[in-house]
Formats: structure tokens, C-alpha cells, sequence
């Protein structure tokens, strides 16, 4: 019987390819840009994570907790009834619902709350439901504009409310359900409004208690030091704004050359002057990089100053210069001299 021939050797096996490690996305992404269409403001979109989820439908459960309570009250209220939550409010409401001017208040601030919250759904709707960008820092706003709504419900319902008093000669409201609805619909578009409703208030802020700008005189400060002029601007209540240079001669460096407003000019308090500054330059031809003493010369390998010649120009010092003098009155050259 014949061998069997020696099995093949086996393939080396191949070199395990290590797993490339899992890249965590990071969670704050802007995927696009979002515009407010209530403030007409832009701002980045992120991502919904699950805690903005979770303060979306919180936000939402509140405001239709209040609207359901509230709608509850006023047609309590329109019955004739009075019943409040809690319990020991029912009686000290009622005492103040005997007039008519109360009763309208409530209603108003009512309604403005009811609106405020109408306003959070449809801000839901838009951040959340469609646009999936809500974040969890707005169930703060959530929670506070349905108090807000309701105070500014008020406040706006009185200025409009003094406005035709003084056109009806200050005629009491009637005590019907139609000037109740009419205060609660007023208070509703207010707190529903209420963005507008601030920029409204601003203006009429604004005109009602305007402060004149007090205006001073800019002083002249050609010729100061920039130190002096800031000194000068500080006590006529002013402040130093941008500050120039411009050549200038070496009498004016250092010194204010020009202002911008000109002296004499009317401006508001705490406004700010433009300065400019004179700077000197070197004169023409003259090098500012070497000493003034040291112009028209120049110097060799070891220091000493040439005429450009390549010849020392060394002079005899002091002492020397009047021993020679003394020694040869005439200045003439001794060693050519021929005795008589």
C-alpha cells in the first residue's frame, strides 16, 4: 500500500480588523434656521431631545387646564352664580362682584388669561407639532403668560376705558351680560396679543412720560493734550469717541489738531467727541532712524566717524585744540618754517 500523501498546510488566518469606535452625535445641532412668525425673529433650530419633548406637553396640559377652568368660571359666572377654586375665595369674589366696575375688571383679566393660554397652543403647535423645535427653557414663558396676559388684559381695558370716560362724561358701564362678554373679548384679544400689547405700552410710556435729553455745548479743545481735552469733555458731561492721528509739525505733535463735533455745537449729554491727534514727522530727507547728531556722517568698521571719504574725522579735544593755539598763534604749520 502506498503513503497518503501530507495534508496541505493551513492558510494563516487573517489579521482581525478592529471595530472603528461609535461617533456619538452631539445634541445640540442647529439643522436650520426657524423664524418666530409672531416676533418675526430668526433663531437656529436644534433638535428635540426628550426633556424638550416632555416640557412641550407640559405646556400644553397647562394651558388647557387654564382655559377649561377659566371658560368654567365665566359661564358660572353668566348664570348668575359665583363659585371659585378654591372654595374660601367664592365669598370675598362675590362681595366684590356687587359692582359693576369690579365685575368688569374680572371679566377683562379673565379673558386676557384665557388668551395668553390660547397663545401658548398655538405657539405648541407651531414649535412643537410641526417644527420640532421645541425647547424646555419655554415652559417658563408658558407658566407665566396666563397671569400676564390677564394683568395686561387690565391695564389696557383701563386706559381704554379712560379714554371714553372723558368722550361720555364719565357715565358708569351698564351692569348687562353684553358689556360682561364685551370686557372679556377686549381682554381676550389683549392677553392673546400680549407681544403687541408691550410694544403698544412702550409707546404710550414713551409719550406720556417723555424726559428731555439735556443738551450741552462742545467745548473748543484745539490745542489741548489728549489727557486735558478727556478732563475737559468729562466735566461738560461728555466722553472722548474715536481718536485719529495726522502728521503734523513737532510745534502741534502731541496736540489736539481738529474735533468732530465743532466747538460750539448743541449735542445730548454723555454723547462722544471724535479727537484727532497730531503726530510729528521726520523733515525731508532726514532719516528718523539715525541720531540728529550723527547726520552727514558716517561710520567705519570700529565706530569712528568718517566724512564719507573714508577718512577719520577726529578733532583735537579741548585742551589740545588751545595748546596749539597758544604754541602757534599764527595757526601756521611749524615744521615748513625756514629760520632767518
Amino acid at each position: 500500500m502506498s503513503a497518503a500523501p501530507p495534508a496541505a498546510p493551513a492558510a494563516p488566518a487573517a489579521p482581525a480588523v478592529p471595530a472603528a469606535p461609535a461617533v456619538t452625535p452631539p445634541l445640540l445641532t442647529p439643522t436650520d434656521e426657524i423664524t418666530d412668525h409672531q416676533t418675526g425673529r430668526t433663531f437656529k433650530k436644534l433638535n428635540e431631545r426628550w426633556y424638550d419633548v416632555a416640557s412641550a406637553w407640559l405646556s400644553a396640559a397647562y394651558s388647557l387646564a387654564v382655559i377649561g377652568y377659566l371658560t368654567f368660571m365665566v359661564l358660572y359666572m353668566l348664570s348668575g352664580g359665583y363659585a371659585f377654586w378654591p372654595e374660601a375665595m367664592t365669598n370675598k369674589i362675590a362681595n366684590l362682584l356687587t359692582s359693576p366696575v369690579s365685575k368688569l375688571i374680572l371679566y377683562t383679566a379673565i379673558g386676557g388669561a384665557m388668551g395668553a393660554a390660547v397663545n401658548n397652543l398655538r405657539s405648541f403647535i407651531s414649535w412643537h407639532a410641526e417644527e420640532k423645535a421645541f425647547g424646555w427653557r419655554f415652559i417658563w414663558k408658558y407658566l407665566a403668560m396666563p397671569p400676564l396676559g390677564g394683568t395686561l388684559a387690565v391695564l389696557v381695558y383701563g386706559i381704554l376705558q379712560g379714554g371714553m370716560a372723558v368722550i361720555n362724561g364719565g357715565a358708569t358701564p351698564e351692569n348687562n351680560q353684553l358689556t360682561s362678554l364685551s370686557a372679556w373679548a377686549a381682554g381676550t384679544l389683549a392677553g392673546y396679543g400680549a407681544h403687541k400689547v408691550f410694544i403698544w405700552l412702550d409707546d404710550k410710556v414713551n409719550s406720556l412720560f417723555k424726559i428731555d435729553q439735556k443738551r450741552v455745548a462742545v467745548p473748543d479743545l484745539t490745542g489741548k493734550t489728549q489727557d486735558e481735552a478727556k478732563q475737559i469733555l468729562s466735566s461738560a458731561q461728555l466722553a472722548v469717541g474715536t481718536v485719529s492721528t495726522e502728521a503734523v509739525s513737532a510745534e502741534q505733535a502731541g496736540k489736539i489738531i481738529s474735533q468732530t463735533p465743532n466747538a460750539g455745537t448743541q449735542i445730548d449729554c454723555n454723547s462722544k467727541v471724535d479727537l484727532t491727534v497730531g503726530v510729528a514727522t521726520p523733515a525731508a530727507g532726514e532719516d528718523p532712524t539715525i541720531a540728529p547728531e550723527l547726520t552727514g556722517t558716517t561710520q567705519n568698521g570700529n565706530g569712528t566717524p568718517t566724512n564719507g571719504t573714508g577718512q577719520t574725522t577726529d578733532q583735537p579735544t579741548g585742551e589740545e585744540a588751545e595748546t596749539a593755539a597758544v604754541g602757534n598763534p599764527t595757526g601756521t604749520d611749524t615744521d615748513n618754517e625756514v629760520s632767518g
